[in-house]
């Protein structure tokens, strides 16, 4: 396929969620811890808050996908076919291990074009080889200084690598190339929050949201940090929002119920959560409804229920980094 093509398959594919684990919150793609409060939802894809590492560093060019004579001795390409195209297909596909081989390839072979570079970069981060797709979209970002979405998700990465300082710094740079870009905002507030920034983290998430009032992670990311600001009346508009935009995923649900548990309105929260066990995608939610005595196929609710602020209870889910 062609360059056009893989840019918009690119840009279309590589909305990425943001997770995050603070004060009991359970995080896209982290390991999931009890608490002794409320559970809300997540932030995004995101990795766990481990400490900030150094600066992300360019990968040398002639160490820029080098693969062994053995693996590219293995790949198959049939009449017409490329490295990239084939890798293009695979990605397209979901089958991010396969694709990132056979960029590998093409890497290896043009290290300066920087699409190749970049989707290799997605592929093995979509992949979970962190620091691979780490080292690619990095040296995707110094062959195309004006690439915004390089960086976007080179900050993402790094989030999900637990190097918040650096996922700032990528962040900082997209807002310096493109004021306007949500998704970038959305990435810093994600960084701010893994570092405990939490009042930047709202500003930037409420930036995020009015740069697109129609994204709803952006939505549901503020509503999260307010949701662990305690700021649980300011957190319902911004998650009934999300909510309205993205009416099928579990994570909005599960915090939108929090958020009206905590403002006293218990049978919203008891609704909220149960469209959250019924959408999938938030363990907290189920754990949020049993405490309060629902079921998902019963709309009653059982005489003896928990305190809210007490019990074995889990944290709510956070943002997604869109």
């Amino acid at each position: 396929m062609g360059m056009n093509r893989a840019g918009q398959l690119i840009a279309s594919c590589c909305g990425a969620a943001i997770v995050v684990a603070a004060a009991g919150i359970v995080i896209v793609g982290a390991g999931r811890r009890q608490s002794a409060r409320v559970v809300p939802a997540k932030l995004g894809t995101g990795g766990a808050t481990s400490a900030v590492s150094g600066p992300a560093s360019i990968p040398d060019r002639e160490e820029t996908g080098r693969v062994p004579g053995s693996v590219i001795q293995s790949l198959v390409l049939q009449k017409g076919e490329t490295y990239y195209g084939k890798g293009e297909t695979y990605f397209r596909d979901g089958d991010f291990t396969s694709a990132s081989r056979y960029l590998q390839a093409e890497v290896g072979r043009h290290p300066d074009r920087f699409y190749p570079t970049y989707l290799l970069g997605i592929s093995l981060w979509k992949g979970g080889a962190l620091d691979e797709a780490i080292d690619s979209l990095t040296r995707a970002a110094s062959l195309d200084p004006k690439s915004v979405k390089a960086r976007i998700n080179l900050g993402r990465a790094l989030s999900d690598a637990g190097r918040h300082q650096d996922a700032l710094k990528a962040a900082d740079e997209a807002i310096a190339i493109d004021p306007d870009d949500s998704a970038a905002r959305n990435v810093r507030g994600r960084a701010l929050l893994n570092l405990g920034r939490r009042d930047e983290a709202i500003e930037a998430f409420k930036t995020a949201v009015e740069k697109q009032p129609g994204g709803a992670w952006a939505q549901n990311n503020l509503g999260f940090a307010l949701i662990q600001a305690g700021r649980y009346p300011d957190a319902v508009p911004f998650l009934e929002e999300a909510v309205r935009l993205k009416p099928d995923v579990g994570t909005f649900q599960n915090n939108l119920g929090m958020a009206y548990e905590r403002t006293g309105h218990r049978d919203q929260a008891l609704a909220a959560y149960r469209a959250a066990v019924k959408k999938g995608g938030s363990d907290a939610a189920g754990r949020n409804l049993s405490r309060l005595g629902g079921t998902v196929d019963d709309d009653t609710v059982g005489q003896a229920t928990a305190d809210p602020g007490r019990g074995p209870t889990t944290a709510p889910a956070g943002p997604k980094q869109n």
